[in-house]
């Protein structure tokens, strides 16, 4: 059953990560400062990291790959239904950089 547990911890995990990984590349865009991006991504996997290392220790699990499939199969969901397409909503390109903006707008 303990396995069970790790399972579903490790899959909750892998959702939690990408939510995570969302929130921190909205509050980096408006930044829109490299070190603040690194920072919040480098945050970002040592909460994940940190997070599978406190459940292994606090539950005595044995570490096992089917931990790491599952919490890679919850980023994976998670990003599969959180995905952007092409476009966004003001339909241009979600990659144009905000100098990239300007100058389309004085045109």
């Amino acid at each position: 059953m303990s396995q069970t547990y790790a399972f579903l911890f490790c899959l909750g995990l892998g959702i939690a990560a990408r939510f995570l990984y969302i929130l921190t590349t909205k509050l980096a865009r408006r930044t829109d400062i490299l070190p603040v991006t690194v920072v919040l991504d480098f945050l970002t996997a040592t909460a994940v990291g940190g997070a599978l290392t406190v459940y292994v220790i606090m539950t005595a699990t044995v570490l096992a790959p089917y931990m790491f499939v599952a919490l890679f199969a919850g980023y994976l969901l998670t990003y599969l239904l959180t995905k952007r397409g092409g476009k966004t909503s003001s339909g241009e390109s979600p990659r144009k950089s905000r100098k990239q903006k300007k100058q389309h707008d004085k045109a």
